[in-house]
């Protein structure tokens, strides 16, 4: 079954470029950066990183990150951006790590497309190390009734 990722990869990575759109790059990146500067954090995983932007600023910040995404084409991209670093092909539901290996766990703008949240949500608590951080940047829903 498809999230619409697979069809869709292309025109993201044409819309956001490297860097990522205005509300990203002016509003969202530094909230969370400025999060991720108050501790010093060894190895991070981004759950659902797509392009790989998140990891490559983690890493300019001397933070080991693994990157996670189901989608082929984004994976390559990011490969193809950051030829160093560490991208697999995996889901959040399932992640193939062992308990605790992380001190920073981050879902940046994900869980949105993610068919099973609540065991992804689990599944980011079980490889966070005890006393890690998990970072959750969502969208906000508004649903109306009326």
């Amino acid at each position: 079954m498809s999230n619409g990722w697979d069809e869709s990869a292309d025109a993201w990575i044409a819309a956001l470029g490297e860097g990522g759109d205005w509300a990203r790059q002016n509003v969202l990146d530094p909230a969370l950066l400025e999060r991720v500067a108050q501790r010093r954090y060894r190895r991070a995983v981004d759950v659902g990183c797509r392009e790989g932007r998140m990891c490559r600023m983690l890493q300019a910040r001397a933070i080991q990150t693994v990157g996670i995404d189901p989608t082929a084409a984004l994976l390559e991209r990011a490969r193809a951006l950051d030829q160093s670093g560490d991208y697999r092909t995996a889901s959040a539901e399932a992640m193939p790590f062992a308990d605790g290996e992380f001190d920073l766990v981050l879902s940046f703008l994900t869980l949105i497309d993610i068919p099973d949240f609540r065991q992804a949500y689990r599944e980011m608590v079980r490889v966070l190390e005890p006393g890690g951080t998990l970072l959750i940047q969502s969208h906000q829903l508004h649903v109306d009734n009326g």
